[in-house]
């Protein structure tokens, strides 16, 4: 994160990791891009449990980083239950589910398509700064991710990229700054409200799945997908969690 900087100096020395960095994100996204928005068309439940098993997996490791080498403070409670009643009014006031759907919002560029493409793209990207935090995730529950993944990036959508873009490197360089000010001096109050975003869109998400309680293929495959999410976000908060008790300990 210290790369992630305005300082032309740091950027310059740092130019051999950004670099790379830059062009892992960018090729992954644009190739991901029409895999994500196929499996969200063909495979709705099965995608949505997957998300599902993430954010699971994703939350003792939240919860790791908001405790640190101190019980969590009442004080810190609030932000939780703040971001938690935001995503579960979201949730149940959307009853059309259109939310987090797949739905293309926008495909020609205007004054309200360019702030909506650039100020949801600063977000995601600047969520993605943040363990445990899917930037994808953010643009499904914004209702976005059709317009920008599934449209503007993979049908190469020249107009729409433009503010995508711009969001995207408004949200790496001032929200890397932001994340480390914030964290710094707000850190367990942060993640506490990171970890009610993040068991409220368990709620959001499951109710976007449409899934039915028919023990048919569906739910079984949908199940699996989960659990295999779940483990393999797990394995790496666990990972995390032991490498910042050892650089505590040393």
């Amino acid at each position: 994160m210290e790369s992630i900087t305005l300082n032309l100096k740091i950027v310059k020395r740092n130019l051999p990791f950004l670099i790379p960095l830059f062009l892992g994100v960018g090729i992954g996204i644009v190739g991901l891009s029409k895999i994500m928005q196929f499996l969200l068309e063909n495979f709705t439940t099965q995608t949505y449990f997957g998300f599902i098993g993430i954010v699971f997996g994703s939350l003792p490791l939240i919860f790791f980083k908001a405790k640190g080498k101190k019980n969590i403070k009442l004080m810190s409670w609030i932000p939780f239950v703040i971001a938690l009643a935001l995503m579960l009014y979201l949730a149940f006031a959307n009853g059309d589910k259109e939310t987090a759907k797949t739905i293309v919002k926008y495909t020609t560029l205007n004054m309200e398509s360019f702030l909506m493409c650039f100020f949801s793209m600063a977000i995601a990207t600047i969520t993605m700064i943040i363990p445990g935090i899917s930037g994808s995730l953010i643009l499904i529950i914004m209702g976005m991710y059709g317009t920008i993944y599934g449209f503007a990036i993979a049908e190469f959508n020249i107009p729409l990229l433009i503010p995508c873009g711009l969001g995207a490197v408004v949200g790496i360089l001032g929200g890397a700054k932001i994340v480390r000010l914030v964290l710094s001096k707000f850190e367990q109050l942060t993640y506490m409200g990171i970890l009610g975003l993040l068991v409220g869109s368990i709620v959001q998400l499951f109710m976007l799945s449409n899934i039915t309680l028919a023990f048919d293929l569906t739910l079984m495959t949908s199940i699996v997908v989960c659990v295999i999410c779940f483990g393999i976000i797990y394995w790496f908060s666990l990972q995390e969690i032991n490498r910042d008790k050892k650089e505590a300990t040393n």
